[in-house]
């Protein structure tokens, strides 16, 4: 026993993850553990912008590149791979440019926030992110990631601090985390980008055209479902109702992110092992003591905040919160779901049932948009009833999606 629990700590997938999970978490939990601080300095307007602000960034960021950073990692020689990064940064430039008439157009026939004219910046930022994590990873440079990672955090929530005398200090702070990936990008590809082959460009853009092609257009449908919230609160309530909701679901999503994904993380790596030495009846039993745990931590963290999700968050955040808490009780009971099922639902994959994910997650677009349509006629309090309702009927749809790939078990 003791030799395999050293084998396995020696594995290096099983290191890289441990070392990534660690960047991951000590990332997501600094906005969670300064959020209380910086509630009671701005408004929730404020809160509102940043959301929508981030929410275009990175949907952008998708379009502009066509996830050509995927494809990254996957040339046998560096030459291709650096080819591919010129890629990305010429679409990503010409995107932004783009971006920057467009919004200046749209500023003459309509007034908009200022905030809007920093987009084209932040959607090249996100990009110089995006290939960083892909460059990291290609190289195995696990470590370096991390500390990308947490700095990057770090200057967001510092920032943050530094220009809270100002109404876009939020999007200021976010901003200036992306300058830090602007500059690692610079310092670590100015010198590199310079022997660049026109041939290879194309040979590379034409080899991994799968990624702006096929997989792209899936990404944004997935990555748009997440943030509906975000555009349809924004269009038809106002800055502070979003502001509210982002601040609920930001206290909602944090133990899904570091804790489930954890717990999701090693599910994975059991499950694969247990496929890939094909016990099935192993697979089976560890992804229902999963089940149990996840369930029973569901209940433990959100039951809580369904009956006193107000009271905590006038407590921890301030006077100012009351809507958010308000909200963190309704959106409460869907997360209670989505925390168990999410991490359970790589079982898909490690089946490689991806058809099954693909229409769910199809589904589960449409109607998200359908129902943010309908619900936008109703009060704020409706709709999140209703996007409530939703959530749970497609995530316990999902559930018995995840459960129906055990129909090939062998007796």
């Amino acid at each position: 026993m003791r030799e395999k629990l050293k084998e396995f700590a020696k594995n290096s997938s099983v290191k890289n993850s441990a070392i990534l999970m660690v960047g991951t978490g000590i990332s997501q939990i600094i906005p969670v553990l300064f959020s209380p601080f910086l509630a009671r300095i701005y408004s929730p307007g404020s809160f509102g912008d940043l959301a929508i602000f981030v929410a275009i960034s990175v949907i952008s960021a998708i379009i502009a590149t066509g996830l050509y950073e995927y494809a990254i990692v996957l040339p046998k020689e560096d030459t291709d791979a650096l080819h591919i990064v010129c890629i990305i940064v010429v679409l990503a430039v010409v995107f932004s440019l783009i971006s920057l008439v467009s919004i200046l157009i749209l500023r003459s026939f309509k007034e908009i926030n200022t905030f809007y004219l920093y987009l084209p910046f932040s959607i090249f930022c996100t990009v110089t992110f995006n290939i960083l994590s892909s460059w990291y990873n290609r190289y195995k440079l696990y470590k370096q990631l991390n500390v990308l990672r947490i700095m990057q955090t770090v200057l967001i929530v510092g920032g943050s601090f530094f220009f809270y005398k100002n109404t876009n200090g939020l999007i200021y702070g976010y901003l200036l985390g992306g300058i830090f990936s602007l500059l690692i990008f610079f310092i670590l590809f100015v010198n590199k980008l310079k022997d660049i082959n026109v041939d290879l460009l194309k040979t590379n853009a034409i080899e991994y055209k799968k990624f702006p092609l096929v997989i792209m257009p899936s990404s944004v449908i997935n990555t748009f479902s997440s943030y509906a919230p975000v555009f349809f609160i924004k269009n038809y309530f106002s800055s502070h109702t979003l502001g509210s909701y982002s601040m609920s679901a930001r206290v909602l999503t944090a133990p899904v992110s570091v804790i489930s994904t954890a717990i999701g993380q090693v599910y994975f790596k059991n499950i694969s092992d247990y496929h890939n030495e094909d016990k099935e009846q192993l697979l089976k039993k560890h992804f229902f003591s999963t089940l149990k745990i996840l369930s029973f931590l569901s209940l433990l963290i959100f039951l809580p905040l369904f009956f006193l999700g107000e009271d905590l968050m006038l407590l921890v955040f301030g006077s100012k919160w009351g809507e958010a808490g308000k909200y963190v009780e309704i959106i409460a009971l869907s997360s209670m779901i989505k925390f168990i099922v999410s991490p359970l639902s790589m079982l898909l994959i490690v089946k490689k049932q991806l058809n099954k994910v693909a229409r769910w997650q199809t589904m589960y677009f449409f109607t998200t948009i359908t129902i943010f349509f309908i619900g936008s006629f109703y009060s704020i309090t409706n709709l999140l009833w209703f996007y409530v309702i939703h959530e749970t009927i497609l995530y316990v749809i999902y559930y018995f999606i995840i459960y129906s790939s055990f129909d090939k078990v062998k007796k």
